[in-house]
C-alpha cells in the first residue's frame, strides 16, 4: 500500500504518523518535500528508518499549484494502484479495521474512492502548546471537532478524499484532497472514514506569524486566525467538542461501513440485477445506505409505519442546483411519515453531502439505466414505494418510459421540472393526405406524445418557475390543472450579507474595498453564456473603469474560456476559482452578480447572491425576470447581447448610490418571497396531498 504525501515542517508528527500508517497496513512512503532542509531535519534523520521515498523536493516559496503539479507528477506513475494522499498532519482512519480491508469493501460494489469528514484535534484546554514530539496523538489530543474553522471566522472546507484508485488520466482537482480526484468518475459509497486533523501545535503557530508578512496565498486567513487566538488567549474554541472514540465516531456518522459485508452486497447487488433485467446489463450497480445522524427527530416514526417516497435523478457526474434543491426537499421532510431513498441513473454524487445537511435516514442506490417498461417496473417494486418523485434536469432526462413503470408501480407519481423546455418541434405544414399522416403519426408527433405523456402520468408537475410552466403547459400540452409553480428558494439565514469575508475575499485577489467587483457562478457550458461576460467586461475595461471578475464553477469550456480570457487581454481582471462548495465569501465580497446565460430554469445562485445583498445581471431567460425586477433590484438584459451586458456592467459600476438602492431591494424580495423554508414547506405540503387523499377514500369506504 502506497502513501503520497506532501511534507512541509511537521517534525513534531512526522515518526508518530508514518508508524500510525504502518500499523494500517502501509508500507511505501512516497514524499514531496517542501521548505528549508532545517524545517523537515527530523524526516531526513530517520529517512533511512522507514520505507521512505522521497520523490521530489523543492524550497521555493509554496504555491497550491505548485504542489499540484508536484503532487500529479506523482500519481501519474501508479496507475492501478490504491493510493493514500494524506498531508503530515493528516491521520485518516478508515471504517474497517486495515487499509487493505476497506479497498476489498469499496471494491465489492464498484467504487473508486473513500470520502472523509475532517475533524480537528484539540488539546482538553484548546491550548496551542503542546510537547516538541508526539508519540500518541490520539491522547494528547482528546478532542473532536467538527467545524473550528467555522468557529474562528474562516471558511474551512470539512470534506477530504484520501483514498483513491489512480488510473492513467487521474489528476488532483485542487493542491490537495478536498475534492475527489478528476479523471475517470469518482464513484463513492456510504463506506467513510475520518480525516483527523493536528492542525494547531506549536509549529503552526510559529508558521501562522511567517505567513502573515509574506506572500503565501493563505495569509489573510492566517492573520485571521492569529487574531481570534490573541482575542482569546491563545485558546481554541472547543463549543461542539466531544471527548473521541471509535463508537462515538460511528453513532454520530462521521466513520461509517457499508451496510452488508461485501460478499452479501455482492450478492445482493446481483439478486436484485437478476430479478430487474437479466442479461441486460441494467442492474444494480451500488448501494448506498446513509445512517441517522444524530440531528434526527427525537420521536421518529417506526419504520414500518413510514411510507416510502423515492426520489430519482437523472444521470450526471456534478452536484448542481437540482442536487442541492433535492437534500432542502429531504430536509422538508424529515419527521414526516415517509422514508425517502434516492435512485441515481448511472453516477451518484449526493451521500458525501447528506450528513451535512442533517437529513437523519435516507438510502441512496445507483443503477445503470433501465431500457423497457418492465425493467423500470422490477426496478420500483424493489422499494415498494407509496410515492415515486421524478427530478427533471431538462425535458427528456427520463424517457416515458419510466414514468409509465412508476405510474404502474406507485399510481402516487411527481415530477419536479428545473429547467425551460426547448422549443416543440415545428408543425408539419401542408395539406396532402400524406402530410396529414405525418401530422398524426410522424416524428414531431410521436416525439409530442412521448413528452406529453410525462406530464399526463404525474398526479402533479411542480415547475420552479411561472416561465417552465407556462412552457410545458403551452408547448407540449400539460394538463394545466396539474402543472403547478413552486418557486425555488434560499435560506436567508445562510446567505446573509458579511462584509469581514468579503473583506478576506477582495484581500487575497488584491482587490481594492472600493474597486468594482463582478462574480459570476455557474457551470462553465455554452448554456451559460460565460463568453459574453468576458467580452462585456473587456469593453467595459476599455472604457478605463476599474473593474474585476471572479468566475466560479468548472465544466467542459474551462479551457477554451481562460483562453479566450487571456486573449483579450483579461488577466489579472479576470479570475476563474473553479467550483466552490460555499460561495458565499464570494458573493459577500461582490459589487453586483451577472449570469449571462441562454437557458435558465430558476437559478439558486441568483437567490443566493441577491440573499447577500448583491443586485443581479441577469438574462431574460427561464424565470430570471420572475425574481429579478429590471431597475428595481437588478437588470435584466436581452439573451446573447454583447451590448446589453456592457450596457449593464458599465451602468452598475458608475452608479453607486442606484446599486445601494438594488442591492436593498435584492435582500428584502428575497426574504419577502423566496425563504426556503417557506417554499420547501409548499412543495412538501404538495407531494404529501396523497396522505390527505389516502385519508378521505378511506372514510369514503
Amino acid at each position: 500500500m502506497k502513501l503520497i504525501s506532501h511534507v512541509n515542517g511537521d517534525s513534531d508528527l512526522i515518526e508518530a504518523w508514518m508508524k500510525y500508517y504502518m500499523r494500517l497496513g502501509v508500507d511505501d512512503f512516497h514524499f514531496v518535500v517542501h521548505g528549508p532542509r532545517e524545517e523537515n531535519s527530523t524526516l531526513y534523520a530517520v529517512k533511512d528508518l522507514y520505507p521512505i521515498t522521497i520523490e521530489d523536493s523543492y524550497e521555493g516559496s509554496f504555491h497550491i499549484e505548485e504542489k499540484r503539479k508536484r503532487l500529479d507528477s506523482v500519481l501519474a506513475r501508479c496507475p492501478g494502484q490504491w493510493v493514500l494522499l494524506a498531508d503530515s498532519d493528516e491521520f485518516v482512519e478508515f471504517p474497517y479495521a486495515t487499509v487493505q480491508e476497506t479497498i476489498s469493501e469499496l471494491e465489492a460494489v464498484g467504487a473508486n474512492v473513500m470520502a472523509a469528514p475532517m475533524l480537528q484535534r484539540l488539546a482538553a484546554d484548546g491550548s496551542l502548546e503542546t510537547p516538541l514530539e508526539i508519540l500518541d496523538p490520539f491522547r494528547q489530543f482528546p478532542l473532536c471537532l467538527v467545524d473550528l474553522y467555522r468557529r474562528m471566522g474562516v471558511k474551512g472546507d470539512i470534506f477530504k478524499f484520501p483514498l483513491f484508485r489512480c488510473t492513467t488520466s487521474t489528476r488532483l482537482a485542487e493542491g490537495g484532497n478536498h475534492h475527489p480526484p478528476k479523471g475517470e468518475g469518482p464513484r463513492a459509497t456510504a463506506a467513510r472514514g475520518v480525516t483527523h486533523h493536528f492542525k494547531f501545535r506549536r509549529t503552526v503557530s510559529r508558521r501562522l506569524d511567517s505567513r502573515i508578512n509574506s506572500d503565501h496565498p493563505w495569509r489573510h486567513e492566517s492573520a485571521q486566525f492569529r487574531q481570534y487566538l490573541e482575542d482569546h488567549g491563545n485558546r481554541l474554541p472547543r463549543e461542539s467538542s466531544f471527548a473521541y472514540s471509535r463508537e462515538e465516531l460511528f453513532r454520530r456518522g462521521l466513520l461509517r461501513m457499508l451496510p452488508l459485508p461485501a460478499t452479501a452486497a455482492a450478492a445482493t447487488a446481483t439478486e436484485a440485477a437478476s430479478k430487474s433485467a437479466p442479461n441486460d446489463g441494467a442492474g444494480s450497480k451500488l448501494f448506498l445506505s446513509v445512517p441517522r445522524s444524530s440531528g434526527a427527530p427525537s420521536t421518529p416514526i417506526p419504520s414500518r409505519a413510514r411510507k416510502k417516497i423515492v426520489f430519482v435523478v437523472p444521470k450526471t457526474t456534478e452536484f448542481g442546483g437540482l442536487e442541492r434543491h433535492l437534500l432542502a426537499v429531504l430536509d422538508g421532510l424529515r419527521g414526516t411519515e415517509m422514508q425517502s431513498s434516492i435512485l441515481c441513473i448511472e453516477h451518484e454524487t449526493l451521500s458525501q453531502y447528506i450528513d451535512r445537511s442533517d437529513l437523519g435516514e435516507t438510502a441512496v442506490r445507483c443503477v445503470l439505466e433501465p431500457h423497457s417498461v418492465g425493467q423500470w417496473y422490477s426496478l420500483f417494486r424493489q422499494f415498494q414505494p407509496h410515492t415515486i418523485v421524478f427530478c427533471y434536469s431538462w425535458i427528456n432526462a427520463f424517457s416515458w418510459r419510466s414514468a409509465l413503470a412508476a405510474w404502474l408501480a406507485s399510481k402516487k407519481c411527481f415530477s419536479i421540472q428545473h429547467l425551460i423546455p426547448p422549443p416543440a418541434p415545428p408543425f408539419v405544414e401542408g395539406s396532402s393526405p400524406w402530410i396529414a399522416l405525418k401530422r398524426r403519426i410522424g416524428r414531431r408527433a410521436r416525439y409530442m406524445l412521448k413528452v406529453n405523456l410525462i406530464g399526463r402520468l404525474s398526479q402533479t408537475t411542480i415547475c420552479v418557475c411561472d416561465a417552465v410552466r407556462d412552457s410545458l403547459v403551452t408547448n407540449y400540452e400539460f394538463p394545466a390543472r396539474t402543472t403547478i409553480t413552486v418557486h425555488n428558494g434560499v435560506s436567508t439565514t445562510t446567505f446573509v450579507p458579511g462584509e469581514p469575508a468579503g473583506y478576506a475575499v477582495r484581500s487575497r485577489f488584491e482587490i481594492s474595498p472600493d474597486e468594482f467587483l463582478l462574480v459570476c457562478a455557474a457551470r462553465l457550458s455554452e448554456a451559460k453564456g460565460v463568453d459574453i461576460l468576458l467580452h462585456a467586461v473587456s469593453r467595459v475595461l476599455r472604457q478605463g473603469i476599474s473593474l474585476k471578475c471572479i468566475i466560479l464553477g468548472d465544466g467542459p469550456l474551462k479551457a477554451d474560456l481562460i483562453g479566450e480570457a487571456n486573449r483579450l487581454g483579461l488577466t489579472g481582471y479576470v479570475f476563474f476559482e473553479g467550483f466552490q462548495r460555499d460561495v458565499r465569501p464570494y458573493f459577500q465580497a461582490a459589487s453586483a452578480f451577472i449570469l449571462t446565460s441562454h437557458l435558465e430554469g430558476l437559478p439558486l445562485s441568483i437567490l443566493e447572491a441577491m440573499a447577500c445583498g448583491q443586485p443581479c445581471i441577469v438574462t431574460n431567460v427561464g424565470g430570471n425576470a420572475e425574481v429579478v425586477k429590471d431597475r428595481v433590484n437588478g437588470l435584466v438584459i436581452a439573451p446573447g447581447s454583447f451590448d446589453e451586458a456592457e450596457e449593464a456592467i458599465l451602468f452598475l459600476a458608475t452608479h453607486p448610490e442606484e446599486r445601494a438602492a438594488m442591492a436593498h431591494a435584492a435582500r428584502e424580495s428575497v426574504l419577502r418571497s423566496f425563504e426556503i423554508k417557506d417554499r420547501i414547506h409548499e412543495l412538501t405540503a404538495v407531494i404529501l396531498q396523497s396522505k390527505s387523499q389516502d385519508a378521505q377514500a378511506a372514510t369514503a369506504v
